[in-house]
């Protein structure tokens, strides 16, 4: 009966790391996921309302006001569009399909080697479903007729 009480606490002390671990990595899947929400919505808005307009100085004014706000909080992923001029880069692109009359934008983050997970994430190798977020939208540009 003496040994119980010990027997308790060896325990206890083995499964605490682990249980932290886990409820630490819950966490940061959550942040994780809040930054692709966020990415993909502002992705959608973009695509949404550069789609109403054939002007391309128009679309620049409405990236610009898209992401003038919109920040990655996990620090798992780097996305840096141009927030001044609007322009595309290897974060944000927005191109025009004339052929089937639609916008596409595509959304890319980077995986931020600065932190534990975004260094792990990017040594898996140079497969390019590996490189960060990829997120694209399609959106259908209604004509003048419509």
């Amino acid at each position: 009966m003496k040994f119980q009480r010990g027997q308790s606490i060896v325990e206890f002390a083995l499964v605490l790391p682990l249980f932290l671990l886990l409820v630490a990595g819950i966490v940061y899947v959550g942040f994780a996921l809040s930054d692709y929400l966020t990415l993909s919505s502002t992705t959608r808005s973009i695509a949404h309302e550069a789609s109403l307009t054939r002007n391309e100085n128009n679309r620049r004014e409405i990236v610009k006001r898209q992401i003038r706000n919109v920040d990655l909080r996990s620090g798992l992923f780097i996305w840096n569009p141009d927030r001044n001029g609007g322009s595309n880069n290897d974060y944000l692109r927005v191109t025009t399909d004339v052929a089937n009359n639609s916008v596409i934008v595509i959304s890319h983050a980077d995986y931020n080697t600065d932190s534990f997970i975004g260094r792990l994430m990017s040594g898996f190798g140079s497969n390019t479903d590996l490189d960060g977020l990829n997120i694209p939208y399609i959106m259908y540009c209604p004509s003048e007729d419509d």
